[in-house]
């Protein structure tokens, strides 16, 4: 009994891993502007793209033209229930990540056994880049990862189980996954490019089948349903109003992917690089990663950025004569087709959430090309690879160290800053009061952490930046006379959009208003952040 649980308790051993790195994390940075985003369709349905009739009741299904609302469906009863806070913004895409390590697990146990598939999985749970763009899921990729995952599983069980219902699982998965993200389709098309370039007979032979087809194509409309009718009706609103060529930016998503695989692409983004104040209530176990850091150096990049780099190149020549052939195959040119889509896509794939959409397809190769080193030297090959995984592991959980001792030592930075919640507190505190986000990264927060309940002026965070626009004077203008307004900037300096704090106090100055700042937010390290105006005559 032990021995044939032994696998799946190895596999249980990296969920744990990721689930225990997640939760370190988690109380760090504030929630990030798009990462609260989905609750529109929750606190606001009225303000989302596009909202279903049933009877008298109107169901949020798309929150932007390639944006959906499966994430707002499944988070609706969770806060309702358990409130707003880190905890529920987090702990569901920290489960969902959890889970997709283990379908990794799964995946590859199946295809190069269970020592090599928990090797990988452990690469994947260490994996800088995925852990924080998953627990902080302003992507959003959560969803994406253990659909994408999900899928994945159910196409590689179906050829030793052939029951129709892991076709029909595998496409609805799929299908879901378009709905939450319509970027989805980067890896529907890549990979079907490849599946039509390497199992063509085998896609003919399906095709053939009433039944089969059927549950492909049944799995796949069910889950994608709400995108497919929405598109129906707007004229594949989509795809006309998000598809243009990228015919610029390529070398830096090249450089952006490198970063990926590294681990380093949030630096600077997430975490500050230097720190701005002295850190305040430091834990007596936050002085380890600290200890830590300064002794392995601060490092930046992670050894698997080669291991991964050469997988990809080494794998399908490995594999060659081994059973895997056509599944790294499949692999390395659905990935590659993936890539090359986000290379020439207009306005994304030149951040690491976009890149990261490409993970686990990196492990997955990697774990065939050490499953075949097992399968053709046993002994010492295999015990050579299995020691630059872990010495890869290693240097994975040093990056995420390092990470962990920027929140403490420099904080997050601005667009992730801790000074979020004291800001929803303050502003919660004065009933009667509406405020008025100037600049980017306020309003959905507060709209999120106060759940909906505090009034403040919706797209207010573009409309300073739009001055002298007259519909942005009309709207300021009634803002101001309101003496139930407050204004909440960032400090100079600690903007988004450069200048609009005194844009807006010029613009009040001329009307005759008086700038009184109200009261001063700050950060853990005691850097003010926010500023809460009252503009008075």
């Amino acid at each position: 009994m032990l021995k044939s649980s032994l696998p799946y308790l190895a596999g249980l051993v990296a969920c744990l891993l990721f689930l225990a790195l997640g939760l370190t994390f988690i109380p760090y940075p504030g929630a990030q502007y798009d990462e609260t985003l989905f609750v529109m369709s929750i606190h606001s349905p009225q303000y989302v793209e596009y909202a279903m009739k049933f009877g008298a009741v109107k169901v949020p299904i798309m929150l932007m033209t390639y944006i959906g609302t499966l994430k707002a469906a499944i988070y609706a009863p969770i806060l309702h229930f358990f409130g707003a806070g880190h905890a529920t913004l987090r702990l569901p895409v920290l489960l969902m990540g959890t889970a997709s390590v283990w379908l990794l697990f799964l995946i590859l146990k199946r295809l190069s056994g269970w020592k090599t598939a928990f090797l990988l999985a452990l690469l994947l749970a260490t994996d800088a880049l995925y852990l924080l763009t998953g627990i902080f899921d302003w992507g959003p990729v959560a969803l994406q990862h253990i659909l994408f995952t999900a899928a994945v599983y159910c196409f590689v069980r179906f050829p030793d189980d052939r029951r129709r219902r892991w076709l029909f699982l595998g496409s609805f998965c799929g299908g879901l996954a378009l709905w939450d993200k319509a970027l989805f389709i980067w890896l529907l098309a890549g990979f079907g490019v490849a599946l039509l370039a390497v199992f063509p007979r085998q896609l003919l032979a399906l095709a053939k089948d009433r039944r089969h087809l059927a549950a492909v194509l049944l799995g796949f409309v069910l889950g994608a349903a709400p995108f497919l009718y929405y598109n129906k009706i707007h004229k594949l609103r989509t795809f006309t109003a998000n598809t243009d060529v990228d015919e610029r930016h390529a070398l830096d998503k090249i450089l952006m992917l490198d970063h990926t695989f590294d681990g380093s692409g949030l630096m600077g983004y997430m975490v500050r690089e230097d720190p701005e104040g002295p850190v305040q209530n430091l834990k007596p176990w936050e002085k380890v990663p600290l200890f830590l850091n300064g002794k392995l150096g601060n490092p930046r990049n992670s050894l698997q950025h080669i291991f991964l780099v050469l997988a990809l190149l080494i794998a399908p020549i490995l594999c060659w004569n081994g059973p895997n052939r056509k599944a790294a195959l499949l692999f390395l040119t659905g990935g590659v087709a993936t890539f090359a889509l986000m290379l020439i896509t207009k306005s994304a794939g030149g951040s690491a959430h976009h890149t990261v959409l490409l993970w686990p397809v990196p492990q997955i190769l990697a774990g065939l090309m050490v499953g075949e080193v097992q399968r053709r030297w046993p002994a010492r090959g295999w015990r050579i690879a299995a020691g630059i995984v872990v010495l890869c592991v290693l240097s994975n959980l040093a990056v995420l160290n390092t990470y962990l001792a920027h929140f403490i030592a420099c904080g997050p930075t601005v667009v992730w800053t801790d000074a979020i919640r004291p800001l929803v507190t303050e502003i919660g505190s004065r009933p009667g009061r509406s405020f008025f986000g100037v600049d980017w990264g306020i309003t959905q927060q507060v709209e999120f952490y106060g759940s909906g309940t505090i009034s403040y002026y919706r797209g207010s965070d573009g409309v300073v930046i739009d001055l002298p626009a007259p519909g942005s004077v009309r709207q300021l203008e009634r803002a101001l006379a309101d003496p139930a307004t407050l204004f909440v900037t960032h400090t100079d300096g600690h903007e988004s959009f450069t200048g609009v704090r005194k844009k807006l106090i010029d613009f009040a100055a001329e009307r005759g208003y008086h700038d009184e700042i109200y009261k001063l937010i700050y950060d853990r390290h005691g850097v003010p952040i926010f500023e809460i105006h009252e503009f008075r005559k």
